[in-house]
């Protein structure tokens, strides 16, 4: 893996080789050291790469196997414009469990003691779990309703099934009518050659008036549809008319606006975490002070004064060695607290800010949708209504047709005045009339048998049921994982810190876990909490729980480094971005650094490590080594 730097940091320019397992870069403070992981993080998807402060663009590139992944920064008159196609999209995956430098907030955290559910849990997008259980429980209904429809067709049947035996049996009776009335006939006939004439004539009248009856059947509902389609397509376009104005270029524009100020708030957070580093850092070392024997020799001769500093009283300024007075400093911590409160309020007017486009534009996808599936619907509509249209047409035209061939035929029968004087006509008339009836009750037996058939068709309740219990499967799993992924992330966290406080020998700690507590009332998460716990031992061997507040600063880096390779194994990161950057293990004393560089290197495919030349010594014999002079 090759990486290049220009101008980040305090780097003007760098290509290195990063090798496989675990690289350690070596050298003392202010040798870039920090800026190098920096840029790393840049280029892998954080926010941690920092424009060189007297350069107008700067670069970080990163060759792995044949992808190249870069991150440029331009100095503009409104800022710093970043772009290039880093590693990784998400933010919240590298800068909680890739970057675990000395800003990383899972370390800040267990330092202020802060609830870690928040960090852990920073990926997981709770808006969209929400969504589909939303989603899911609308199909549920749907498919419940579907279910109460059908049993209530259901119950129809035994009635419909008594009504088709009545018209099988009417049907029975008038064929034995008809077949009684051709016996009749028969007895009638002049000679085979009339009889088998009148006999076409009435059977091709017969015909006629079916077919009629059928058209007219077939029209009446043609018209009935007609009437329940003709306003569908013009109250569709009201409904789409009455739509707000919602374009994608809108989502876009919004998708903008949620990327700058999610930026904006990543920006503000880390100002405020290093605001608050400073003031506490300088607060520590101002109480310190207080018990600095270097007095000046003209406060020597007041008792008073050593036992009540005076804001007037000087001492030496830790960080520049001049002399200023202790009251000049604490107004400098309070003014760097104000600006932390105000910094604090803009990060909460920026959370509003994104809330509120993220529901505009939630909005704004709901209206596009639904748009589209009206245009859709405008236009089914549309073609059903041409489609009824035309086949009324066909009918009315089919309908004149036979009502004319009708009228002919029962002409012809008319004039065939020989055969009434043998009543043959009246024979051959209740012929046609018990046809014609035959002809309605095998209609209304076909259209009663149709419709038990759908109705047993709808009756298949186990597929429906089946389809319930997979909606209602998957809607328990959706609402259980988030509390699934805190119950490993708490998990993961609880049984490596085991293995690392065993590996690292913290002899006066006997454990230290974290216990998932839930605040919600469905209890789907979202409102847990993550309390930390520290158990000691004392010397007697008594168990007791200490606060997180009197944990040395280096059992607090590697509880802080622990939760990071807790989200980093329970979230996959691995699989993704397999990088992991390591930075301020000062507080860490070299055997201890040793064995947590060896543990972590287990997990992570590529770790890249900043140490201290005394601290580097334990593990550079077994690691790819890059000194802080190749930096420059």
């Amino acid at each position: 893996m090759e990486i290049n730097v220009i101008n980040i940091g305090g780097i003007d320019g760098c290509s290195l080789t990063i090798q496989k397992g675990v690289t350690v870069l070596t050298g003392r403070n202010a040798t870039n050291r920090t800026s190098l992981l920096q840029a790393i993080n840049g280029v892998l998807g954080g926010s941690a790469s920092t424009l060189k402060s007297d350069a107008t663009d700067g670069e970080v590139a990163l060759e792995v196997g044949s992808s190249t992944h870069t991150r440029r920064f331009e100095r503009t008159d409104g800022g710093i414009k970043t772009g290039g196609t880093p590693y990784e999209a998400n933010t919240d995956l590298v800068d909680p469990f890739v970057s675990l430098l000395e800003n990383n907030p899972a370390r800040q955290a267990v330092k202020r003691g802060d609830d870690l559910r928040d960090i852990i849990m920073r990926p997981v997008d709770t808006r969209a779990i929400e969504d589909r259980i939303r989603t899911l429980q609308s199909e549920r209904d749907e498919i419940s309703e579907e279910l109460e429809a059908v049993r209530e067709q259901s119950s129809r049947l035994p009635a419909l099934e008594e009504e088709r035996q009545v018209l099988e049996s009417d049907l029975e009776s008038i064929d034995e009518r008809i077949e009684s009335a051709r016996n009749d006939a028969t007895k009638f006939e002049a000679n085979a050659e009339m009889a088998e004439e009148a006999e076409e004539l009435v059977d091709r009248l017969d015909e006629r008036r079916k077919e009629a009856s059928k058209a007219e059947d077939d029209l009446e509902l043609v018209n009935a549809e007609l009437d329940s389609l003709r306003d569908q397509p013009s109250e569709l376009r009201a409904k789409k008319e009455d739509l707000p104005e919602a374009t994608e270029d809108d989502l876009d524009r919004l998708e903008d606006q949620l990327r700058s100020l999610r930026g904006q708030k990543r920006t503000l957070e880390n100002t405020i975490a290093n605001l608050r580093s400073i003031v506490e850092f300088n607060g520590s070392i101002l109480e310190d002070s207080d018990s600095d024997h270097s007095v000046p020799a003209e406060a020597m001769a007041d008792p008073v004064a050593d036992l009540a500093p005076s804001s007037e009283q000087e001492i030496t300024c830790w960080t520049c060695g001049n002399r200023a007075k202790r009251g000049e400093i604490a107004d400098q911590l309070d003014s760097l607290r104000g600006v932390i409160s105000e910094k604090q309020d803009e990060l909460d007017d920026l959370t509003e800010q994104i809330d509120d486009v993220t529901d505009n534009k939630e909005s704004i996808r709901e209206v596009i949708n639904t748009r589209e599936r009206l245009s859709h619907e405008i236009e089914n509509a549309a073609e059903k209504l041409e489609a009824r249209q035309t086949r009324r047409d066909t009918l009315e035209d089919q309908i004149a047709e036979l009502r004319e061939a009708i009228s002919e035929l029962e002409q012809e029968v008319a004039l065939t005045e020989d055969l009434r004087d043998n009543n043959l006509l009246e024979t051959y008339e209740k012929i046609s009339d018990l046809q014609y009836e035959r002809g309605q009750k095998q209609e209304q037996l076909e259209s009663v048998t149709t419709e038990i058939e759908d109705i047993e068709s709808l009756s298949d309740k186990s597929r429906l049921r089946d389809q319930l219990d997979e909606i209602r499967t998957e809607l328990r799993r959706e609402r259980n994982r988030v509390t699934e992924l805190e119950s490993e992330s708490v998990s993961q966290f609880n049984d490596h810190m085991e293995d690392v406080l065993a590996l690292l020998d913290y002899r006066n700690i006997s454990r230290v876990w974290i216990e998932r507590k839930e605040a919600s009332q469905d209890g789907h998460g979202g409102n847990s909490t993550f309390d930390l716990h520290v158990i000691r031992e004392s010397e007697s061997g008594a168990v007791y729980e200490d606060s997180v507040d009197n944990l040395s600063e280096s059992e607090r880096e590697v509880i802080g480094l622990v939760v990071g390779l807790a989200g980093y194994l329970v979230h996959d990161v691995h699989t993704t971005v397999p990088f992991m950057l390591l930075d301020s293990l000062e507080a860490v004393d070299s055997d201890r650094i040793a064995d947590l560089i060896e543990y972590f290197s287990e997990y992570v495919p590529y770790l890249v490590v900043a140490l201290l030349p005394e601290d580097a010594a334990a593990v550079t014999a077994d690691y790819h080594e890059i000194p802080a002079t190749a930096l420059n």
